[in-house]
């Protein structure tokens, strides 16, 4: 095949085309299916689970507008005696597309090496190489055992809805390859985020007679300041978990960012309400209650100081957890190995500041690897993303390479 007439292209091209942005969330089925017929039309069984949308709800925090059903899809080919089980895995949602962008962002553009659109490099190109992995694999000889593709929904509100589901409800492997991450890297871990809501109530007065009121964002203010107080604390952490050198740190640190503040009434109103958004990302040496606990006693303390702050914390479930899995597991080492022979140098193996659903197959003692097509600089969640072709194939080759060493025939 010509470069520009790859299977990884051709099926990024329609994978972009088709709007899987969450939220809302809709369009799942069609895009999956551009995939499954793929891998179908090569001898995989195909079938697209859906995910009960009352689940959905009590995954999902706040007023999130999700559209359409929460499909996911799972491929199986079984080959010889071999009871060996290897899961590939990415996810088909994607960040809506944002301002500014110069192209149209479900319209696949090409610029020399870059591929431009909306998912181009989180996650579409992961899910158009591993199809292309996976239906070279099927026409393959070597390999014994049973493949298992799962491409799944709803990643980037919490993944809870799409492979947390499944591994919650069945869905079983040896080893996996989750395709959402760095060309640049091996991943054996990744951070976990934590995010609530703080609430300061007030008392509304006319701001000509504002010592009748209590003001709501004066008092948040000091919530923010402690806030910001403890995430200095937490900049002095350090995970015993190598970080990939972009990230600007040696090592995954946990962080909480005050990302969101929305108060007041009116110009000349003392504001009766103010409310925070927080984001806290957790290391693989912290526990998700630990890091709740730590927040509720700042507050705690901040109230004992003043006994006119009034306030109310929300946490949203928890989805997307930190985890990490040892360098030394069989899959690591296979990935690791394939990287080098297609890379042409030792990779790094590292782990990850942000979150992904590998999380919910290492909760299950299920060794994962993280591998994928981005790098620094593809304006990831931003206007213009874009993946290079070369990543794309070279990332193919890799889970192929890895999954013909895992499933190897006897």
């Amino acid at each position: 095949m010509s470069q520009t007439n790859s299977l990884e292209e051709a099926v990024l091209r329609e994978l972009i085309g088709v709007d899987t942005s969450v939220p809302p969330g809709r369009n799942y089925l069609e895009a999956l299916k551009v995939a499954g017929e793929r891998l179908e039309a090569a001898g995989f069984s195909v079938e697209y689970p859906v995910t009960p949308i009352s689940v959905v709800k009590s995954r999902v925090h706040g007023n999130v507008v999700l559209e359409g059903e929460r499909v996911n899809m799972v491929a199986r080919i079984v080959r010889g005696e071999s009871k060996r089980r290897l899961l590939l895995n990415a996810h088909i949602d994607v960040v809506p597309p944002g301002p500014n962008w110069s192209r149209d962002p479900f319209r696949l553009s090409v610029e020399g090496e870059k591929l431009f659109g909306r998912g181009a490099s989180d996650n579409k190109g992961s899910v158009a190489a591993i199809t292309a992995a996976a239906t070279r694999l099927a026409f393959s000889t070597g390999f014994e055992g049973e493949l298992i593709v799962a491409f799944t929904c709803d990643e980037e509100i919490g993944g809870r809805s799409g492979l947390g589901y499944l591994v919650e409800n069945g869905l079983k492997a040896d080893a996996a390859i989750v395709g959402d991450g760095s060309i640049r890297t091996v991943g054996i871990a990744a951070n976990g985020c934590m995010r609530f809501d703080v609430r300061v109530r007030g008392q509304a007065a006319h701001s000509s007679r504002n010592w009748l009121g209590v003001n709501a964002v004066e008092k948040a203010a000091l919530v923010v300041d402690a806030l910001a107080q403890l995430n200095r604390r937490l900049g002095e952490r350090r995970s015993s978990v190598p970080a990939d050198p972009d990230s600007g740190v040696d090592y995954l640190r946990p962080s909480l960012t005050v990302a969101m503040i929305r108060g007041g009434v009116k110009e000349n109103v003392v504001p009766p309400l103010c409310e925070i958004t927080v984001d806290r990302r957790l290391i693989p040496e912290e526990t998700w209650e630990e890091a709740k606990a730590e927040v509720l006693g700042v507050l705690e303390a901040l109230k004992s100081k003043d006994p006119k702050l009034d306030y109310e914390v929300e946490f949203e479930p928890q989805n997307h957890f930190s985890y990490k899995v040892s360098p030394n597991e069989e899959i690591v080492q296979l990935y690791a190995s394939s990287w080098s022979r297609v890379m042409g140098r030792e990779p790094l193996i590292v782990g990850g500041l942000g979150c992904v659903d590998a999380c919910y197959l290492a909760a299950k003692g299920i060794p994962v690897v993280t591998g994928g097509v981005s790098r620094t600089g593809n304006n990831v969640h931003a206007n213009d993303e874009f993946v290079l072709r070369s990543d794309i194939k070279s990332f193919s080759k890799i889970v192929e390479l890895t999954a013909l060493n895992y499933l190897k025939r006897a």
